[in-house]
């Protein structure tokens, strides 16, 4: 998957709004249509009702959507009519696909999407030490991109079984910690 802007840019009208497809917004959606195929289904038949159930749950800046949308000559219905196709795309980065998997990534077992969305949630909590909050707010991309870099990290600095760790400096740190001084640990005997 790759990193990607962490907005989506809807065009309605002369107006654009930025989406976030952040990890609450994928687990609430789901929810609340039993599934992105739902979602998709339901935005691909036209519903104007679970177009702006997606914007409602992704927008930034919920003060000019509403200012847009409740304006008394808003022509928000025919935008919205009109921007159907991008909504069926932003769901598939609200779900976190792309268009080809990296070579490292595992193509293995698939699970339910809400097995997803809590494992997702313990990387960002317990392997990233994020905030439940800040876990909620980013992007199932940061999430990932953050848990690739904090393997890459630990991998670099205790080694993996995939890529053996470089033992060829071990005798020159030994060598230089022994130049500091006597490291052996003395045990005071009385």
């Amino acid at each position: 998957m790759r990193l990607a802007a962490n907005t989506f840019a809807l065009q309605l009208g002369d107006r654009s709004f930025d989406l976030k497809p952040s990890l609450r917004a994928a687990f609430v959606l789901w929810e609340r249509y039993d599934g992105f195929y739902n979602l998709s289904r339901h935005l691909a038949e036209g519903s104007i009702t679970t177009a702006v159930d997606l914007i409602n749950a992704t927008i930034v800046d919920q003060k000019a959507w509403a200012s847009y949308a409740l304006a008394p000559d808003s022509t928000v219905i025919r935008d919205l009519v009109a921007a159907l196709g991008d909504l069926i795309e932003f769901v598939f980065v609200l779900t976190g696909a792309d268009e080809k998997p990296r070579d490292n990534e595992s193509t293995g077992e698939q699970i339910p999407f809400d097995e997803a969305f809590t494992n997702l949630f313990e990387v960002a909590t317990g392997w990233l030490g994020w905030t439940p909050d800040d876990a909620w707010d980013a992007t199932i991309a940061e999430i990932l991109a953050a848990k690739r870099g904090r393997v890459a990290m630990l991998n670099a600095l205790f080694g993996s079984k995939e890529q053996p760790a470089d033992t060829s400096d071990v005798t020159s740190i030994k060598d230089d910690l022994n130049a500091i001084g006597d490291l052996t640990n003395h045990v005071r005997q009385r």
